[in-house]
């Protein structure tokens, strides 16, 4: 089937089977018309386990996406980007990530035999780099989030730059997760952590394609509120500092407008979550069984301030806490 990309911002049409890493015109996140190709797992991403607790006499259900292969629910768009990239013609991909993203990128590149070029600014995650370079990545770390795009940006003509900021092709992917969620409720209120966009859209998308429409409670570390104004605010806990929600960094979200209207049309609302509540449900998921990272965590503490207000809940837990084994132990002493 032929595809043809778009810019959701200025209108721009890319040429039928041309990829675009970003809108050549204005840099905007891009759309895509026709069909997409279908490609298989490749390490087993996905159907991640859904474990149902009680908690304060009501059933959660924590979506287990920290068990994905790489350690994070980036899998399902990395996974199905490479693959993408290698139908191309692709023999390298460079992505810039502040550590789940490129981990994942190192994991499956080296997997389906490409080179990966990962820029990370320097406040990524030691864990993190050590196993992007154990896989055989090479690794550019710069000072900011901001430079790692620009020097991610240099390798784009030559490489296929993943882009899950901008590019349809990563969301594409994650649109999995939305299947998985609608097989089990047509009615729950799903807690999702939201920084880039690429889970809440790709989830929200592939949900609607299986003909359910879930209520959205998007979660943000309140270092980085982008949705706060755009959206109703629900609760906010945990002061304003959020260093611990490593992942959740990206201040002004190309998909920022889509991200808003989903938020919207499903009823939801934004919770902002800061370190001094982070560190409270940390400990509280470590000590139920769930090894996540902080930013994982801010999902059960937006759970946390909402409790009796929101009926039947699933709670994605997004990154494994494996990769800050030294950083947890701190958290859990604190």
């Amino acid at each position: 089937m032929s595809w043809r990309f778009y810019c959701v911002r200025c209108g721009f049409r890319g040429d039928v089977g041309v990829y675009y890493h970003r809108c050549p015109v204005c840099g905007g996140a891009l759309g895509v018309d026709g069909v997409l190709p279908s490609f298989p797992r490749v390490l087993g991403e996905g159907s991640t386990p859904l474990v149902f607790d009680g908690v304060g006499g009501s059933i959660v259900g924590f979506k287990l996406e920290y068990l994905n292969p790489s350690g994070s629910f980036k899998d399902r768009g990395v996974s199905y980007s490479l693959q993408f990239a290698r139908g191309l013609g692709y023999r390298c991909v460079v992505v810039d990530s502040s550590g789940n993203t490129g981990l994942s990128t190192a994991v499956y590149a080296s997997r389906l035999g490409l080179r990966a070029h990962i820029v990370v600014p320097a406040t990524a995650s030691p864990g993190k780099l050590s196993l992007m370079r154990a896989v055989g990545a090479n690794v550019v770390v710069v000072e900011s989030r901001g430079e790692a795009s620009r020097v991610a940006e240099s390798y784009a003509g030559e490489c296929f730059h993943v882009a899950h900021l901008t590019s349809p092709v990563f969301i594409e992917g994650v649109k999995s997760l939305g299947y998985e969620i609608a097989e089990y409720s047509r009615r729950a209120t799903v807690i999702v952590p939201v920084s880039s966009g690429s889970l809440l859209v790709g989830l929200y998308r592939g949900s609607l394609e299986a003909g359910v429409k879930p209520r959205i409670i998007a979660v943000q570390a309140s270092g980085s509120p982008s949705l706060e104004g755009l959206v109703d605010l629900l609760a906010y806990v945990g002061g304003p500092d959020s260093r611990l929600a490593d992942a959740l960094v990206v201040r002004n979200p190309p998909r920022l407008e889509e991200m808003a209207r989903i938020v919207r049309e499903s009823g939801g609302g934004v919770v902002k979550v800061g370190d001094e509540a982070i560190r409270v449900a940390l400990r509280e998921l470590l000590s139920m069984g769930f090894i996540v990272e902080p930013s994982s965590a801010v999902a059960w503490a937006a759970y946390r301030a909402l409790e009796g207000k929101i009926g039947e809940a699933i709670v994605i837990l997004t990154g494994s806490g494996l990769k800050y084994y030294r950083e947890l132990e701190e958290i859990s002493r604190a």
